[in-house]
């Protein structure tokens, strides 16, 4: 009896520290300084997750949070040897009523194997009917910034810095 209710104490009090790493803010990355993109272009594939023109916007966005950072973009169908890059972006309402979005941004070198893989999920302050509606240009150049950030870490050899950045994106590279 005492020793289940030590397990149940240890439990309670480890879930608020397991739960509080699920937990983060839109702003809660830290900026890349001195890291710059790849001399790999990039090629955005289509975004899956939002309705084409949210998906088309937010592929834009990308390109534009990208050459910012140092990476050259270039169309899919371009020929060569450009990194291509497809994104998965995901809306969802937290018990809390909050929207959040989750990412997953995959490379590949020959468009079949995963090179890398940048992901992460963040929660908005304001809460929403409907999750989508939520993802307005300010959330989704957050999360390209925040995605890129990593991908340029990753870019850089710097996998350790880009998986400890924040509880709110996480990296892995395979």
């Amino acid at each position: 009896m005492a020793r289940r209710w030590i397990m149940r104490a240890m439990l309670v009090a480890l879930l608020p520290v397991g739960l509080a790493a699920c937990q983060s803010s839109m702003t809660a990355m830290a900026p890349v300084t001195g890291v710059s993109g790849s001399a790999t272009p990039l090629a955005f594939v289509a975004v899956q997750g939002p309705a084409p023109d949210l998906a088309r916007k937010f592929e834009s966005i990308l390109a534009q949070e990208a050459r910012k950072r140092g990476f050259e973009v270039v169309s899919p169908a371009t020929p060569g040897n450009a990194l291509r890059v497809k994104t998965y972006l995901d809306a969802y309402q937290a018990a809390d009523g909050k929207s959040g979005f989750s990412w997953v941004l995959d490379t590949s070198e020959n468009g079949q194997t995963r090179s890398n893989r940048v992901r992460g999920a963040a929660a908005l302050g304001t809460a929403s009917s409907t999750p989508w509606a939520s993802l307005d240009e300010t959330a989704m150049r957050q999360i390209a910034q925040m995605s890129l950030d990593d991908l340029a870490r990753l870019s850089a050899g710097d996998v350790a810095a880009a998986a400890a950045t924040s509880t709110a994106s996480t990296s892995e590279s395979e």
